[in-house]
């Protein structure tokens, strides 16, 4: 395992934090949250307001509901501290978000769909690690294999995804056998 060689003398100016949970809800539907919250450790004034150090700038909390699918059925936007007033005016338009299903090219459908002034650049750039904490709790989740969903749960593999899960390493030749592929020369 590598160890980060220490930083250049510096000090702190801005703290961003992003969460995202998952949840698996009593009608088999997954609520993922995601949490964005910026601070700093200095007062910051803004246009609207005095911002004391340490409190929120951002927190902006967004919501998305999926199927096994990975179907958004319900999605919601909370703008909880922004900047300005007019930040929550957004909210509404994250509903959009139903109907469309997190796979390849996710991200750039949101973004289409919630660029400019559409939607709020700090909501959708919580989407994308949403939608990889979603793929987690799916892929993860072992009821899917044995549901008669595993042809699914395969489509949705990490494996070949990353150079630990290469499908022609020795994570996948030693667990997951029948996905191994060798490379030729």
């Amino acid at each position: 395992m590598s160890i980060a060689p220490p930083a250049a003398p510096r000090r702190p100016v801005h703290l961003r934090r992003i969460t995202c949970e998952g949840f698996l809800r009593d009608d088999g539907l997954i609520d993922i949250e995601g949490l964005l919250i910026d601070t700093k450790p200095e007062p910051m004034r803004l246009v609207t307001k005095e911002v004391p150090a340490g409190s929120p700038i951002h927190q902006m909390r967004l919501r998305i509901t999926v199927d096994r699918e990975r179907r958004i059925v319900e999605a919601s936007a909370y703008s909880e501290q922004g900047p300005y007033p007019a930040c929550s005016e957004v909210e509404a338009g994250y509903r959009r978000l139903v109907g469309l299903r997190i796979e390849p090219g996710f991200t750039r459908q949101v973004k289409r769909l919630l660029r400019g002034v559409e939607g709020c650049t700090h909501m959708t750039e919580l989407l994308a690690p949403m939608a990889s904490t979603a793929l987690q709790v799916i892929w993860g989740d072992s009821e899917i294999a044995t549901n008669g969903e595993a042809l699914a749960a395969q489509r949705m593999s990490p494996l070949g995804g990353c150079h630990a899960l290469r499908l022609d390493g020795e994570i996948v030749r030693t667990y997951f056998p029948q996905q191994r592929k060798e490379t030729t020369p």
